[in-house]
């Protein structure tokens, strides 16, 4: 099973691709960021890259937006 570390906006820990696929967090924001860039970092693996950080905005159903910055890389 594949271990990676997360970074979500400075708070890092580790997990797996399954729990990652579960949810990772209380927040819907930072489960749909998380997601969104293991399913980019998924891509980079096939290509040869160990780890992937982006930043991805995340808008509530008020329109309201939440930038997460968010590091996945393979331990």
């Amino acid at each position: 099973m594949m271990k990676y570390r997360v970074i979500v906006n400075g708070v890092s820990f580790y997990t797996t691709s399954a729990a990652i696929k579960r949810g990772v967090g209380d927040f819907v924001g930072v489960n749909t960021a998380v997601r969104m860039v293991y399913k980019k970092m998924q891509n980079a693996i096939e290509i040869g890259c160990t780890g992937l950080a982006t930043s991805i905005t995340v808008y509530d159903d008020r329109m309201q937006s939440t930038r997460y910055d968010v590091q996945i890389s393979k331990v």
